[in-house]
């Protein structure tokens, strides 16, 4: 299924080569979860902020097709 990929902030270093915009499309298997696909991204999970459709998901949340799966760097401060 397709679903798109937006990366952004810092996380844009991480887009594939030639990609006009922070996002770009791609497939990934039936029933795959939040964990899986970003599992397989070189961003470290534990420093990012992750959105599906703009909400906040749990991480075992199956993907649907069309989806946006956004990611960008959490902002630390003090």
């Amino acid at each position: 299924m397709k679903i798109w990929i937006k990366l952004l902030a810092d996380y844009q270093k991480y887009l594939p080569p030639g990609t006009a915009s922070s996002s770009y499309e791609t497939e990934v298997p039936e029933g795959s979860t939040v964990q899986d696909v970003v599992g397989g991204l070189p961003i470290p999970l534990e420093e990012s902020v992750v959105l599906v459709n703009g909400r906040t998901p749990d991480l075992t949340q199956p993907l649907q097709e069309g989806d946006v799966l956004c990611l960008f760097p959490a902002i630390g401060g003090g």
